[in-house]
C-alpha cells in the first residue's frame, strides 16, 4: 500500500508540474501603505466544481481572498482523494472536495494532510437538498438497488458511495449488495440515462439536471451530514496566508446565511463557477454551511466506521480525530 501511494503521489505531481501549477510558496505577498497587497500570494487549490462549494466562489468573486492578499489558482478535480497526494507534496495549498477512504487511508500512510474546515450540511429534507440518490424508472427505492451499479465520485472509497451506504442501510444492504461505479458527477446524468448505471449519487446542479430529465429521488443524506470540506497541505498549515484563506472562505459562507444563497448575485456567481445556468440553480435548493465552516470530528468518526466496516480503509485501528483535524482557523476566524 505504502508503495502505491509513493507511485501516486510522484505520477500526479510530475503531472501538475507539467501544467505549470507554481506552489504557492513561490510567491510572497505584501502590502502597500494604503493596506491593498502590492502583490497576492497564489495559493493552489484543487476544487470539483459542485455548487455545494459556493462559499469558495462567492468569496473568490467578492474579492474577499484579494483582501486577504491572495490570488487563487484554482485546479479542478474529479473527486477529493485525487488530489490528496498534491496536497501532501505542496503541489496543492488546500483542497475543497468530498472526504474519502482514501484521504483516511492517506492520513494512516503518514501523508502529511489536516481537514480544517466543513462545507455543506444536509438539512435531511428532500425537498431542501442539493445531493440526491437518482434512480432511472422502473427503480423507485432504495431496496430495488440489490445487485445493480451505482455510479459515485470517487468510487467505493468516495463520498457518494458513503452518502450511499448510509441510504442503503435503510433497506438492510450494504455497499457489497451493489457495485459502484466510478464516475465524475458531470458524466453520470448520461450514464444514467442510457443504462451505464441504474442509480447516481448526484450534488447540485447534476442532481436536477437527472431529475428533470425523467431520473427519480430515492434517498437524500441525513439531517446534519456533512462528507465534504477544506483540507490544508502540511507545508500550508504554517503558511502567514493559512488564516488568511480560511478567513476569507468564512466570509463567503457568511454572505450565503439564511437563504441569501437564493439572491440573484450569488446565483450568478455560482452559475458562472459551476458552468450551470441560473434558473436551474433558481429552482433548486442548497444545503447549509456554518458561518465558519468548522470541521465536524463526529461525522469523520462515522465515516471511518463505515469505510472501515466495508474494507475500503486498510487500517485496522480507528484513528482518532485529534490526529487529522484541526480547528485552528474556524476558531480564528473574525465574528
Amino acid at each position: 500500500m505504502k508503495t502505491r501511494w509513493i507511485t501516486t503521489v510522484v505520477a500526479a505531481a510530475t503531472a501538475l508540474a507539467l501544467a505549470g501549477c507554481s506552489s504557492g510558496a513561490s510567491n510572497p505577498g505584501s502590502s502597500s501603505s494604503g493596506g491593498a497587497p502590492a502583490t497576492l500570494q497564489t495559493v493552489n487549490v484543487g476544487i470539483m466544481n459542485l455548487a455545494m462549494f459556493a462559499p469558495l466562489y462567492i468569496a473568490d468573486a467578492k474579492g474577499y481572498f484579494a483582501d486577504e492578499g491572495i490570488k487563487l489558482n484554482l485546479q479542478t478535480v474529479a473527486s477529493g482523494q485525487d488530489a490528496i497526494p498534491l496536497a501532501s507534496t505542496g503541489k496543492l495549498d488546500v483542497v475543497v472536495a468530498g472526504f474519502s477512504a482514501g484521504m483516511f487511508n492517506a492520513i494512516g500512510q503518514g501523508l502529511d494532510i489536516k481537514v480544517v474546515g466543513s462545507m455543506a450540511v444536509s438539512t435531511g429534507d428532500p425537498n431542501a437538498t442539493g445531493t440526491h440518490l437518482v434512480a432511472e424508472p422502473p427503480i423507485t427505492t432504495v431496496a430495488q438497488l440489490k445487485g445493480l451499479k451505482i455510479g459515485a465520485a470517487g468510487g467505493a472509497g468516495g463520498t457518494g458511495a458513503l452518502i450511499t451506504a448510509l441510504a442503503l442501510e435503510t433497506a438492510g444492504l450494504t455497499l457489497n449488495d451493489v457495485t459502484i461505479v466510478n464516475l465524475a458527477n458531470p458524466d453520470m446524468p448520461t450514464a444514467l440515462k442510457n443504462g451505464g448505471i441504474d442509480a447516481a449519487l448526484l450534488a447540485a446542479p447534476y442532481s436536477f439536471n437527472a431529475m428533470n430529465d425523467g431520473g427519480v429521488s430515492i434517498a437524500v443524506p441525513p439531517k446534519g451530514y456533512s462528507g465534504t470540506g477544506v483540507l490544508y497541505g502540511g507545508q500550508f498549515l504554517s503558511s502567514p496566508y493559512a488564516q488568511k484563506f480560511f478567513n476569507a472562505l468564512a466570509r463567503g459562507s457568511k454572505d450565503l446565511q439564511n437563504g441569501a444563497v437564493n439572491d440573484d448575485a450569488n446565483l450568478q456567481i455560482i452559475a458562472t463557477a459551476t458552468k450551470s445556468d441560473v434558473a436551474t440553480l433558481k429552482a433548486a435548493p442548497f444545503d447549509t454551511w456554518l458561518p465558519n465552516l468548522a470541521p465536524l470530528p463526529d461525522q469523520l468518526d462515522k465515516m471511518q466506521q463505515v469505510w472501515m466496516g466495508s474494507g475500503a480503509i486498510t487500517y485496522t485501528t480507528p484513528i482518532s480525530t485529534d490526529d487529522y483535524v484541526d480547528m485552528t482557523y474556524s476558531n480564528n476566524v473574525p465574528s
